[in-house]
């Protein structure tokens, strides 16, 4: 079994992992392939609950997480898309600047927009004001991006990275069958993959004072699970997370059941990378080691057929 840091740096040896900056780095080569397959059997996972897949926008309105309470809870993360204004002068004055890539950085405009934190948002505000009549699931993939200072590692910890959710919005009983069908089918998964993980309980990290009360509701009432892989020091990676919001959505964005009450949500969420990292830790960076199709021992296409 590979540490983390001897995948990466086998990876960026043979060319297959780059950063372009802290926490933001690109894949090629073999290893894409892998992903694709870990990407598969996820979605499949998904499609055991849905058919109604979306493409996760690329932004999340900055009004859309103050409705979801963001900022009190984990503004410690937050990145926004900004761009150049289109001041004639400002330009002129980038591109005759000796250091244009700074004059442009200082010539930034206000940001308009902000980048996902997570896929989910979107799915709750495209709901806002609805009334469910009966459970809705949807699923969406997309690139998010959290801010967390020098903690960024690759594959492990990204500012940038790739998570693929699935969300449910209903009844209580509704939610609670969503997640322990999810938690059940992404179990059989990782054990099919031969990864040492366990369900354990987990909080948020909840950042202001009001709302970390939160976390200790969370672990109270069982509101939060990982699937937690185990590196071969012990440390633990959440490779994927199952979250039972009860009706703070719901109430948030005014989405309602048939009866008036506020709808229940929860959304299970998978970090692509995390489970790259997994699976090259336990069976290392060589392809023919890899659970693909094809290759003896357990493979994602076996799994994917679960």
């Amino acid at each position: 079994m590979l540490s983390p840091e001897e995948v990466s740096d086998r990876l960026a040896r043979s060319g297959s992992l780059w950063s372009v900056a802290p926490g933001i780095t690109g894949l090629r080569g073999p290893v894409v392939s892998l992903v694709r397959e870990i990407e598969g059997a996820l979605l499949d996972i998904a499609r055991l609950e849905t058919t109604d897949e979306w493409i996760a926008p690329a932004g999340v309105a900055f009004a859309t997480l103050e409705t979801a309470r963001y900022f009190a809870s984990f503004p410690q993360w937050l990145s926004a898309a900004s761009h150049l204004s289109g001041d004639d002068e400002a330009l002129r004055r980038i591109a005759a600047s000796t250091s244009p890539a700074d004059a442009a950085r200082d010539s930034l405009a206000r940001a308009e927009v902000a980048l996902p934190p997570a896929v989910c948002y979107n799915t709750y505000a495209a709901h806002a004001g609805s009334v469910i009549d009966s459970p809705l699931v949807m699923t969406a993939a997309g690139t998010c991006w959290r801010h967390e200072g020098d903690r960024h590692a690759a594959l492990e910890r990204g500012w940038a990275f790739t998570m693929r959710e699935i969300v449910c919005l209903g009844a209580e009983s509704d939610v609670k069958q969503f997640l322990d069908r999810c938690t059940e089918r992404v179990g059989e998964l990782e054990r099919e993959l031969e990864l040492d993980c366990e369900i354990v309980q987990a909080s948020d990290p909840f950042f202001a004072p009001t709302a970390r009360g939160q976390a200790a509701l969370q672990r109270i009432k069982g509101l939060k699970h990982e699937l937690e892989f185990r590196f071969p020091d012990m440390r633990p990676l959440a490779i994927a997370s199952f979250n039972d919001h009860e009706v703070f959505f719901g109430e948030a964005f005014g989405i309602s059941l048939a009866d008036g009450t506020p709808a229940w949500s929860g959304c299970v969420a998978f970090g692509i990378e995390r489970w790259l990292l997994a699976i090259l830790c336990t069976h290392g960076v060589d392809p023919k080691d890899w659970p693909m199709p094809g290759v003896s021992g357990s493979s994602l296409k076996s799994a994917r057929s679960l």
